[in-house]
């Protein structure tokens, strides 16, 4: 008996016709592993008591306001610590403005 690669087997099933339903139908989902979804306050609160840096991304927060100072408005400032994450563990620090 001959070796029967992959590539041979799917050659094989093309030319009989026999192809995977759903993709010749159109009917291909997208891959759901791995999405990204915004978190709701209650998990954003657990999120933070659980991490336990909560203190050290206050300060954080308020060492950018430092920074930024007087030259910018409070909306100015908001939109840069929304864009900012801890350097530790990630986690965002738009919340805590």
């Amino acid at each position: 008996m001959s070796d029967l690669t992959r590539r041979r087997l799917f050659a094989a099933l093309a030319g009989s016709g026999l192809t995977f339903s759903g993709f010749a139908l159109g009917m291909a989902r997208p891959a759901l592993a791995f999405s990204e979804d915004q978190p709701t306050v209650k998990l954003q609160t657990l999120h933070d008591n659980a991490c336990g840096a909560t203190a050290s991304h206050k300060e954080l927060v308020a060492e950018v306001e430092k920074t930024l100072g007087d030259r910018y408005s409070a909306a100015e400032k908001q939109a840069v610590v929304a864009k900012l994450s801890c350097p530790v563990c990630g986690c965002p620090l738009g919340g805590l403005f």
